[in-house]
């Protein structure tokens, strides 16, 4: 009878739990929420019926009940004729009970892995879910912020942001950008400075073809809200293998647009797809800025690497900025541009070189000048409150 109700009762408990799953996993389709609750009532019911006292106990009373009875068969078989047939009887007796032990313990032991067996399963469906759910909220999520990118395009704070600290270098012949990377006062000289990045080529060529730069510095305009100003800079710092440059402006007001460098952690995110825009001055032009994408992570040139774009650059170009076209932060420095043929050559303006921030940043620790790139939290676009009317 106690047999009966331990099986009736093992059956009634694999059943309830496949009943509550099958329900939980059902509604996990539109209700995301569900998943972590819904694994911690799995885990815990693991632990009710691995650990159950009740059913623990009455386990451990049949089995006791069932052993007790064979040791005394066996006193009863010791005090009895061998051979008589009250001995065969006994051993009769003693042989089914020790059988009804084996396979009560063998069912004991089938019932409790098949109903692990059975949890084990419902849990790697419920984590499969919540990894397939965190992949797609991950998805959507960048989705929304391309989206609400593109949508929410405030000309004021894209100028801000990206245009205005981009800075055009000049020589007598050669003209080339930089980006705006710190702006303020010096701890130890109580001096407001102001540093550039740029390409190194821009600064090689500006002081081959104006030798007085070597001695005077070259000009470089800042474009500052409704006014231009023009001040003098030097390099300070230069890597020709990674072809960036670092150029101190001397001029002691200080710049209220620097660009928002991406924190040196989050480099390894950038991928191919993302959508950036190329800040530059081509052709000395003032600054003007171009999209397109990130369209490769490897392009190995004279032992560095650097990221190929598709936004359409042009010379000039070279020493600006490569932002992220969604947080605007700075991702690179515009370095190369293909061109194709020999005799005249042809520009291919939709595949440019840019030197990664990564490689910058190591450079720049290196020289003890990494905390120059300024970051900030970029705070992105919530979608939701652009379908809000304006308040």
């Amino acid at each position: 009878m106690k047999r009966t109700l331990v099986e009736v009762f093992c059956g009634l408990s694999a059943l309830v739990l496949m009943v509550s799953f099958h329900q939980q996993i059902a509604r996990l389709e539109v209700q995301q929420r569900d998943v972590s609750a819904l694994e911690q009532k799995v885990e815990r019911a693991i632990a009710t019926v691995s650990d159950d006292r009740d059913l623990t106990e009455l386990r451990r009373q049949i089995l006791e009940q069932t052993e007790n009875r064979i040791t005394g068969l066996e006193a009863q078989l010791n005090n009895v004729a061998a051979g008589s047939s009250q001995a065969q009887q006994i051993e009769q007796e003693l042989a089914k009970a020790k059988t009804d032990v084996a396979q009560f313990r063998t069912e004991m032991s089938t019932d409790f892995e098949r109903t692990k067996a059975l949890v084990d399963d419902y849990i790697n469906e419920v984590r499969a879910k919540e990894a397939s759910a965190a992949v797609k909220l991950s998805e959507t999520q960048k989705d929304i912020a391309a989206l609400a990118s593109q949508i929410y395009r405030d000309p004021t704070t894209l100028t801000r942001s990206m245009l205005l600290p981009t800075v055009q270098l000049n020589g007598d012949d050669t003209v080339g950008s930089g980006t705006i990377v710190f702006s303020g006062e010096n701890p130890v000289s109580k001096k407001v400075e102001t540093y550039v990045l740029t390409s190194h080529h821009v600064v090689r060529n500006i002081l081959a073809d104006t030798p007085r730069a070597n001695r005077e510095g070259f000009e470089v305009t800042i474009y500052l809200p409704g006014e231009r100003l023009v001040c003098k800079g030097k390099m300070v710092a230069s890597q020709p293998k990674i072809d960036a440059a670092l150029v101190r402006v001397f001029t002691d007001r200080k710049l209220p647009n620097v660009a928002n460098v991406l924190p040196r952690d989050e480099t390894a995110q950038v991928k191919v797809w993302d959508p950036v825009c190329a800040v530059g001055c081509p052709l000395g032009n003032d600054p003007v800025p171009s999209h397109g994408e990130v369209s490769s992570l490897k392009n190995e040139l004279n032992g560095a690497n650097y990221w190929m774009i598709n936004a359409p650059t042009y010379f000039g170009n070279s020493g600006g900025g490569i932002y992220l076209a969604d947080t605007h932060q700075l991702i690179g420095v515009f370095s190369k541009i293909y061109t194709h043929g020999k005799g005249n050559p042809v520009v291919v303006p939709h595949m440019g070189l840019c030197t990664p921030i990564d490689v910058v940043y190591d450079w720049l620790k290196e020289e003890g000048l990494s905390h120059l790139l300024q970051t900030n939290a970029v705070s992105r676009v919530d979608l939701s409150q652009l379908a809000a009317p304006a308040k």
